[in-house]
């Protein structure tokens, strides 16, 4: 067993983008009035990253036997990476996850759980059907839940319903990477290329809508756009496999930049530069490692 077995387990380039989702909530929760201490910031910054870790591994774990038919390289069916060892992984890091949550707040306990009960609602049960899509963006949803749990317990307030475009947006990568085996007709792309360009642009209305208070930030969502329109163009033009991987690894990106544009929009401007900064990081494993 190697490092390099188990960092491809957890899909370590795309972990990059998971601390985003948290940082983007806690922008939000401050914009409506909620400190944010930092020691807590810390604690549900790392509780985020171990359950998205545990989510990619369990991904692998519940995809075992196809990967051996469709991706026989890969940690599981490779032998590289034993079963057992992986189903431990996935628990210790869930584990983890909830812990560092629990020395925080009851309110950041329960969200990082509806995040862990989401991974496994996706990885065992939902993921090849209708609301497979959907369920993953709802993993990404309680992401950004595990931030916003510093304003308290979730209600029916704005706070609590801005990151849901971030879960539409997943929700359309995710459309995407269904084709990244065997590429897909353009028939197949259409809406879910249309979701992403619109859904990138949601930063921006919610802040020209008045729900986010740094008006300029509005234009901030273009760079997601120029993000992803090149990977966009040559899928569209040529919907291989590979192609279709390339929307999948901007797209896993694309929501790092757009939680630093809710963030940025939000007021927050440390954590907007955070959420960028790791596409630095994210972007150098990429090369050498699988995210998708």
């Amino acid at each position: 067993m190697s490092a390099r077995a188990y960092l491809e387990l957890v899909r370590i380039p795309a972990v990059f983008s998971a601390p985003s989702d948290v940082l983007a909530g806690l922008a939000i929760a401050a914009a409506f009035g909620a400190a944010l201490a930092p020691g807590a910031v810390v604690l549900l910054l790392l509780a985020s990253v171990a359950v998205y870790c545990a989510g990619m591994a369990a991904n692998d774990v519940f995809d075992a036997t196809i990967d051996a038919q469709e991706r026989p390289g890969r940690p599981i069916p490779s032998g590289r990476v034993p079963l057992r060892a992986a189903w431990a992984l996935v628990l210790g890091l869930q584990g983890l996850g909830l812990a560092l949550a629990a020395a925080v707040s009851p309110p950041a306990f329960a969200a990082v759980g509806f995040t862990i009960v989401c991974t496994y609602a996706y990885n065992a049960l939902l993921k090849d059907s209708p609301l497979g899509p959907w369920t993953m963006g709802a993993c990404r949803y309680g992401n950004a839940a595990i931030g916003l749990a510093v304003a308290g317990w979730p209600t029916l307030s704005l706070p609590w319903l801005i990151p849901l475009s971030t879960l539409a947006y997943t929700a359309a990568v995710t459309f995407v990477s269904r084709h990244e085996v065997d590429g897909a007709a353009r028939d197949d792309l259409r809406g879910p290329f249309a979701g992403l360009l619109v859904l990138a642009l949601a930063p921006t209305a919610w802040t020209l809508l008045g729900h986010l208070p740094v008006t300029w930030a509005a234009v901030l969502p273009l760079l997601t756009i120029a993000w992803l329109i090149g990977p966009l163009r040559r899928a569209w033009t040529h919907p291989t496999a590979g192609s279709v991987r390339g929307v999948v690894m901007a797209g896993i990106y694309g929501i790092a930049l757009g939680n630093a544009c809710l963030a940025a929009a939000a007021g927050g401007f440390w954590q907007a530069a955070i959420a960028a900064g790791l596409l630095v990081p994210g972007r150098a494993f990429g090369r050498w490692f699988y995210a998708t």
